[in-house]
Parts: structure tokens; C-alpha cells; sequence
């Protein structure tokens, strides 16, 4: 069976995918319903541009939306249908579940819009030097991206301390983890905080100039919002 080192580009994007009509309900409180489906679609947009940008083998998009769907075949993406709906994690299984046995996954969530192409070449990258890879999310404890050299390295925890569950899974399996960090790959938008975290100048971004439209910082009462990420 052919592995990794012998065939490092075999690596599939896994980006699952909520119905719009539902995502970011924890915005609720300053976004209204129209505004959280325009975020969520503008967020998959750029990481779905970024992973587009990023040298991989191709895109596999979980989803029961059809708008997302015919988002993500713009981007030539795969398109797996979420049938149970039983939330991320079973998502993201079944989008591994798609690929073949000797592809790489990089899973990446659908909010992370801060994150670049250079981020993930880093992943990539470290998935050279060891089987797993993490890049924390700077808030929650979380996952904002997994790396695997095979589809079922671990199993997929993502959530709030996520993290370290990933951690601790790798370990026990005797699993070598690299991690990855930065300000663009660590940065989500899920709580109302995320809206207005501080953003360094260098690479526009379509979700901050979206937000700046929305007027977010003064209806939670802070300064301006930049319109750019640094690029990494």
C-alpha cells in the first residue's frame, strides 16, 4: 500500500458544513438571522479560497444544504451529502469515510476565514515530520484544523477543549503530534467576542469588510473593525 512519504500530495480537504438557515445561532444576540446566513456563506467563500490556494489534492464539503452544495461545486469541490445531520463530528466522519484509504485529511471547519494559504502549506508541511497535526484555536481550547496521514488516525472531537482531546487520542495511540499555530488559523468567529478580536493589517479580508458593513464593533460598542488580516 502506498504511504505517505511515498505520496506526501494525496491530501483532501474535509470541510463540514451546518445548514446556513442554522449557523452561528450563538450570534443571535447581535447578528440577526439574514445577517448570520451572509456571514456563514461569506466565511466558507474564503476557505474554500484559501484551501483552493493551498497544493491539495482536492475538497470534500459535508453538507445537507444546497446552497452550500452549489457553493462548494464552484470551487470544484466534492460534494458529501449529510444525511443525519447529528452535528460536526459525524460530519467530518463521514467526509473521511469518502476518501480512499492511503489519502492524507486536513480537516478544516467552514469559520475560520482569517486563516491563509500559508497556514495550511504549515500543516501540510508538519505532516512530514509527524502523522498528526494540530493548530489550536487561540479561545476555547479548541481544534481549528486536524491533519492525519490516514483518514482514521484518531477520531475527530472537535468543540470546546478539543484540543487536548486530540492530544491525548494521538498519545495514546502512540501517535506523534506536531502543532501548528497562528494568528489567521487560530482566529473563528463563533461567539459575539470573535466579532471585534483584534485583527493585524496586511490581507483583505471579505468577512471583515462584511462586518465592518454590518457595523458590528458599534453595536457592541467598540472601536473600528480593520478590514485585513496579517498575511502569513
Amino acid at each position: 500500500m502506498e504511504t505517505f512519504a511515498e505520496n506526501p500530495s494525496n491530501i483532501w480537504a474535509v470541510v463540514p458544513v451546518k445548514r446556513l438557515s442554522q449557523a452561528k445561532q450563538r450570534l443571535a444576540p447581535v447578528l440577526s438571522h439574514n445577517e448570520r446566513v451572509k456571514l456563514a456563506r461569506t466565511m466558507l467563500h474564503e476557505v474554500l479560497t484559501t484551501l483552493c490556494a493551498s497544493e491539495l489534492a482536492g475538497i470534500v464539503v459535508v453538507t445537507s444544504d444546497p446552497m452550500v452544495a452549489n457553493l462548494a461545486s464552484l470551487f470544484d469541490a466534492r460534494v458529501v451529502h449529510d444525511g443525519t445531520e447529528a452535528g460536526v463530528n459525524a460530519a467530518v466522519q463521514q467526509g473521511l469515510e469518502s476518501l480512499d484509504a492511503v489519502a492524507s485529511a486536513l480537516i478544516v471547519p467552514a469559520d475560520v476565514p482569517f486563516a491563509t494559504a500559508s497556514d495550511l502549506r504549515a500543516i501540510i508541511a508538519e505532516l512530514q515530520h509527524n502523522p498528526v497535526v494540530l493548530a489550536p484555536a487561540l479561545s476555547d481550547g479548541g481544534t481549528n484544523a486536524l491533519a492525519m496521514r490516514a483518514p482514521d488516525m484518531i477520531v475527530p472531537k472537535f468543540g470546546e477543549d478539543s484540543y487536548l482531546r486530540h492530544q491525548m487520542q494521538s498519545r495514546a495511540k502512540g501517535f506523534a503530534c506536531g502543532v501548528v499555530s497562528s494568528d489567521g488559523i487560530g482566529r473563528d468567529i463563533d461567539r459575539p467576542q470573535d466579532l471585534v478580536a483584534p485583527i493585524a493589517t496586511g490581507k483583505y479580508s471579505l468577512t471583515a469588510a462584511l462586518l465592518a458593513e454590518l457595523n458590528v464593533s458599534n453595536r457592541l460598542g467598540v472601536g473600528a473593525l480593520p478590514l485585513c488580516v496579517r498575511h502569513m
